[in-house]
């Protein structure tokens, strides 16, 4: 009798956590640790943005009291204090503990709630940490009811014991715009934006081979190498093409060109997503489709742009994975969005896009200075730990410990790749600073 077939490992829609989660590790740490209380994670569609959250709330650990607020299917101030309401439902035991009566919190405002727990939290100093996905839908109740939007911002400002996490497409930065006319400051001033796109290569790696499951799958390095670069390491399209590809033997085959043609889901996953570009990020797009790849300096004559300015929308569509460098030449981000572009370039619209230019310049502007300081205490973290391990092998003489060894060449191909990252991160120092120069008053985030 022939063993029965092992079971497809891969995940594809839902959200996921625990040892389904893959990945992210350094910005799961970042937005758990970092000095600012109030993070902002742009990403696509399908990327990962909810699963973050629910991994994030495993990861918070005795610290920090978790209370995942989905508004996704909000439209008034009542729906989003229901909304908050079943959040402390999921966490009753643990809010009971701490002597929160959260049956007494039923019909009770998101003001009251997080005040509640808040000093249910400080009492026993702890933290709470407020995790809100989909808040796109307080868009349309901020141009109902200013005042909630005002109430909301307040509350996040008002507890030193309360960190809070957005996660969201970037529609999300209209919040600025809408806000622009407060006498203080807009209602994203004080978060700090984080960008949310493809793996890093080992933690792709360590998905498509599932090492965090009961069942190991096999691949040979030239399959893996092609299912990395054809999804760009997104998550989703690693699930899903890792998916078509799974055997009954419990290995991968070689993807064909038939395993790479987007199906309706992916479809409307990349109208959505286009829906979220602005329009010279459509015009890139569309310039790409057409060339098939293109460097910076043939984008910026094709497009009559200056270099400088480009590169913002450069950087703004590498970190959200709609494009990627490939060999010194930018292209579409994965091989499944370029076929949706291909298919669809006669019918995509450029013009009246619903995110500004502007926005999207502001927000380049703001990540990457953020991302510049995130990345430098990195790269001080690992040589101050470079430094230690050495100290420890040279105690050894000329026989140190292969496992401390394997320890020190980590960190310096961490270090090493960190300094890439930073060298990368100043090609675009020129646009930073001519914007500032040519923009006295630049949007507020």
């Amino acid at each position: 009798m022939s063993s029965s077939p092992l079971r497809n490992p891969y995940i594809v829609g839902g959200w996921v956590s625990g040892n389904a989660f893959y990945g992210r590790i350094a910005l799961r740490y970042n937005l758990l640790h970092d000095p600012n209380r109030q993070l902002w994670v742009v990403g696509t569609r399908r990327v990962g943005k909810t699963s973050l959250l629910r991994q994030l709330a495993l990861d918070a650990g005795e610290a920090f009291v978790p209370l995942y607020w989905d508004m996704q299917a909000c439209e008034t101030a009542d729906d989003l204090d229901e909304e908050l309401y079943y959040a402390l439902e999921e966490q009753s035991t643990r809010l009971q503990e701490l002597g929160v009566d959260v049956a007494g919190l039923r019909g009770s405002d998101f003001r009251e709630i997080v005040f509640t727990v808040a000093r249910a939290a400080e009492s026993h100093n702890l933290d709470v940490l407020l995790l809100i996905d989909e808040p796109e839908a307080l868009l349309e109740i901020g141009r109902q009811q200013d005042v909630i939007l005002r109430r909301l911002r307040s509350v996040f400002q008002r507890h030193e014991n309360l960190r809070v996490i957005l996660t969201s497409t970037k529609a999300f930065a209209r919040m600025n715009e809408m806000t622009r006319h407060w006498p203080t400051s807009t209602f994203l001033q004080d978060f700090t934006p984080r960008n949310l796109a493809g793996l890093e290569p080992v933690e792709a790696e360590a998905l498509v081979r599932q090492v965090q499951g009961p069942q190991r799958v096999e691949t040979d390095a030239k399959t893996l190498e092609a299912i990395l670069y054809h999804t760009g390491r997104h998550p989703y399209l690693l699930q899903w093409l890792c998916r078509r590809l799974y055997q009954e033997n419990g290995q991968l085959r070689r993807p064909g060109e038939e395993d790479l043609r987007p199906d309706g889901n992916l479809n409307s996953l990349f109208e959505v997503s286009y829906k979220h570009l602005s329009e010279i990020e459509r015009r890139i797009l569309h310039h790409l489709t057409v060339t098939g790849a293109d460097d910076e300096a043939g984008l910026a004559q094709a497009l009559n742009m200056d270099l400088a300015e480009l590169r913002l929308y450069l950087y703004a569509l590498d970190r959200m994975g709609y494009t990627r460098e490939v060999d010194g030449r930018i292209q579409p981000g994965n091989s499944f969005l370029a076929s949706w572009l291909r298919a669809n370039q006669a019918s995509l619209p450029i013009t009246g896009a619903e995110v500004a230019d502007g926005w999207v310049a502001e927000v380049a502007v703001h990540g990457q200075q953020q991302e510049w300081l995130y990345w430098q205490q990195q790269l001080q973290t690992y040589r101050t730990n470079l430094a230690r391990l050495e100290m420890q092998a040279a105690n050894y003489g000329m026989n140190p410990p292969i496992g401390l060894m394997n320890e020190i060449d980590f960190h310096r191909q961490k270090i090493e790749e960190l300094e890439r990252r930073l060298d990368a991160l100043a090609a675009y120092a020129e646009s930073v600073r001519k914007r500032s120069s040519s923009r006295p008053e630049p949007m507020s985030f």
